[in-house]
């Protein structure tokens, strides 16, 4: 990861982490560790902030769409999120 997150107490913008997760997630990643990742808690603030707002703006998806509660869900960056990765290369 880019950015050290730990030298400020704010939690940072879905805009400044989301090269990371999308690149993180280039292989299926479960919601655990994408936080670990960008250095967040599990919360389900954090889970709906940054994975859900993703997911709902059709960056991640899922990696076992007909069962999204599956303990075994995991996400991955969509065609649109790699296009999105490209572009700002």
């Amino acid at each position: 990861m880019m950015n050290d997150l730990s030298l400020t107490n704010k939690s940072p913008s879905v805009e400044d982490v989301k090269k990371d997760i999308l690149e993180f997630c280039l292989e299926p990643r479960h919601k655990e560790d994408i936080l670990n990742y960008i250095q967040l808690e599990l919360k389900p603030y954090n889970f709906k902030k940054y994975i859900s707002r993703l997911f709902q703006d059709r960056y991640l998806q899922y990696t076992i769409p007909q069962n999204p509660r599956s303990c075994a869900q995991q996400y991955i960056t969509t065609k649109k999120g790699i296009v999105y990765l490209k572009s700002i290369e």
